[in-house]
């Protein structure tokens, strides 16, 4: 009789391997999906996105530092955090000021500590959303995970506005939703898209924690950015590069090079016939590849200060 051990054995490995190399023997493809689920989808997630973000960024602000210092209680955090000026109100604070005879303030220009921690509240819904799609085998829930980023990016950009919005912000917020609108349209296995989906949101997550302790406690600039830059080398460069490298090689060897694949689109008819949501999802991905490198670099840098 067979002994089962060495293949449950090799089952689990492969299982576990899964996790950080995601190759599949059979694709499930993300999409195809519809127009019209994608873009019900993606209204229905703006709106959760824009309600929770009002609440915890303007209407309840210091809700969220309430909630870390329940559960970091040691963690000791400047005043700064408690007399911030919420955005919106600084024009009002700064005509009260101008009357009583004191220099009229300036317009917030950074995010505000309510705003970086809804940052971690927002890409942690993300990635436990992406994790369940993953294990749960539904490619829908990974849709709705998706969409809810770019859900946040709309948020984001009109509560940051013009005033407040940073050039890399901007590139950002444009590039990711492209991404994102391009992978439904493609047959990419929904499993790699996850595993890319958990690496950005996690490492995101962790980024605006990061932020908010360099500005608002006590803790080592320098400790914060070395361990920034390892998270940041393997979540938003090594791993992503990994899918890339996945995505590119089984669409390259199923349907042949870039040329052929432009040959054939131009032969047919219409502006849909002849857009290739996969390789307009390639140079995306190349150009937010390109961008968290350089920001691996910029981190890395400030790692390595005094």
């Amino acid at each position: 009789m067979e002994n089962p051990s060495p293949s449950w054995a090799r089952s689990l490995v492969c299982g576990f391997g899964s996790l950080f190399v995601p190759i599949f023997a059979e694709r499930q493809a993300f999409g195809p999906i519809p127009a019209q689920d994608v873009a019900l989808s993606l209204v229905m997630m703006t709106m959760v996105c824009a309600a929770a973000g009002y609440v915890l960024t303007r209407s309840a602000p210091l809700l969220l530092t309430r909630l870390l210092l329940r559960l970091h209680p040691n963690l000791q955090l400047r005043d700064d955090v408690w007399e911030e000026v919420v955005p919106g109100q600084e024009a009002q604070l700064g005509e009260e000021a101008a009357e009583e005879g004191v220099a009229k303030k300036r317009y917030i220009r950074k995010r505000t500590g309510a705003e970086l921690l809804f940052i971690v509240v927002h890409n942690s819904a993300v990635t436990s959303m992406s994790m369940l799609a993953w294990l749960l085998g539904y490619p829908y829930l990974a849709l709705h995970a998706f969409c809810l980023e770019i859900g946040y990016e709309v948020f984001d950009s009109f509560s940051l506005g013009f005033q407040r919005m940073e050039p890399e912000t901007l590139i950002h917020h444009l590039v990711s939703p492209i991404c994102i609108l391009c992978s439904t349209q493609t047959d990419i296995d929904f499993r790699v898209l996850c595993q890319l989906s958990i690496c950005i949101d996690l490492s995101g997550a962790i980024l605006g924690m990061s932020k908010f302790l360099l500005r608002f406690s006590h803790l080592s600039a320098s400790k914060i950015y070395q361990f920034l830059s390892i998270v940041y080398v393997f979540l938003r460069v090594i791993f992503p590069l990994i899918d890339t490298v996945i995505i590119v090689s089984r669409e390259l060897t199923t349907k042949g090079s870039f040329s052929t694949r432009l040959q054939l689109q131009s032969d047919q008819q219409g502006f849909f016939a002849r857009t290739d949501w996969t390789q307009l999802y390639f140079w995306s991905m190349a150009v937010m590849n390109s961008f968290n490198a350089y920001f691996f670099l910029v981190i890395r840098a400030r790692s390595r200060l005094p």
